[in-house]
């Protein structure tokens, strides 16, 4: 890591800000929130500071204090962001809503999953000793839990963008109401959406290095490091491949599981517009009055019917892109990972890292 002790300063100021924006948004004093901000970070600099002779610190690195101080600041920030803001906008809890506060955590959330992912990769390399924890670092995504909360956090904010922009342009008022008016699905589906994007784009970044890595002939591709040590412990290129092939398909086990659950949310929504809409209608027919005393009652009982339609439309039209666009991920991935695995079994990669001159040829350029 280069000068760490501007990095842990830059990581310093970071975590400040967070504090103070969490115990803004929670109504507390803004020195409390940067005192335990700072806080956390002590440990980091009381490792990078130690001296090696400290046995008591054996073991424990700034990096890593520093990956779980990320987490911890991104878990805090999303659920403060659900409690005063996306609860308040659903009229699911009476909490005053804060737009400035949940803005300036919304824009730190980034700046901590970001930190984290590169200091989560470059622990995970350094503690890779064995074929599947290289191939697991060339071809896992994200870790899913971090993933999950950023995805709070920006469905969090993708709500109260649209309601902010409901409010101040009317023209837009009719999609701030699919919503924000039509209970906790659709909201719930952006969180999906939200999770899905990160953990492709993270798997697209992933992909898109050890293609670089691969056609440049560059080191430090986890794939070329994970055969080298296949070829030292003697493992059959037919193992290390399928190997490599399972890593690839496990990765895709929960983006295929959130295509599926989307678009069930939206059925489940869709359903439960139905029956309160039934049920409202029943109670309007048992009343026994007539119906032109009942007009307004009945516009009531129907309402619940624009849960049931913009719900499957809101989960179907995010499943769409969502599929759409992890279909194009594993096929490029294919490409690449077949392109290799030719490399592998010509015996090239026995001795060297694969070039644009081998034959067959590195991964295809985009």
């Amino acid at each position: 890591m280069p000068n760490p002790n501007l990095w842990l300063a830059a990581f310093t100021v970071v975590c400040a800000v967070s504090g103070g924006s969490l115990t803004h948004a929670l109504s507390a004093p803004l020195w409390l929130g940067v005192a335990v901000g700072v806080g956390l970070v002590v440990p980091a600099w009381v490792a990078h500071f130690a001296p090696p002779s400290a046995t008591w610190l054996q073991g424990f690195h700034h990096g890593r204090s520093a990956e779980f101080t990320a987490l911890i600041l991104l878990v805090l920030i999303a659920a403060t962001m659900a409690v005063t803001g996306l609860f308040p906008v659903l009229a699911l809890v009476d909490v005053p809503l804060r737009i400035e506060s949940n803005l300036s955590m919304l824009l730190m959330a980034p700046v901590l999953y970001g930190i984290y992912i590169v200091l989560n990769g470059r622990n995970s390399t350094a503690r890779a000793v064995t074929v599947s924890d290289r191939l697991g670092g060339a071809l896992s995504g994200p870790p899913l839990v971090l993933s999950l909360v950023m995805a709070l956090a920006l469905g969090t904010g993708a709500v109260l963008a649209i309601h902010y922009v409901g409010l101040t342009v009317p023209s837009w008022e009719f999609l701030a109401a699919k919503f924000t008016q039509r209970g906790i699905i659709p909201p719930l589906t952006l969180v999906l959406f939200f999770w899905g994007l990160l953990l492709l784009g993270n798997k697209a970044w992933a992909v898109n290095r050890e293609r670089c890595l691969l056609a440049g002939g560059r080191g430090g591709s986890m794939l070329v490091q994970a055969h080298a040590d296949a070829v030292d412990k003697a493992l059959e290129i037919d193992g290390f491949v399928e190997m490599m092939w399972r890593k690839s398909a496990d990765f895709y086990v929960v983006p295929r599981y959130l295509n599926w659950a989307i678009p069930i949310l939206g059925f489940i929504g869709t359903v439960l517009g139905i029956s309160l809409a039934a049920d409202g209608i029943q109670n309007i027919i048992g009343s026994g009055r007539g119906l032109s005393d009942l007009s307004g009652e009945l516009g009531e009982a129907i309402a619940p019917l624009g849960i049931a339609f913009d719900t499957t439309l809101i989960a179907l039209s995010l499943s769409v892109v969502l599929t759409f666009l992890q279909i194009g991920l594993q096929r490029r991935e294919d490409n690449i990972l077949g392109d290799f695995e030719n490399w592998v079994r010509n015996g090239a990669g026995a001795s060297r890292k694969p070039s644009r001159s081998d034959d067959p040829p590195g991964p295809p350029g985009p």
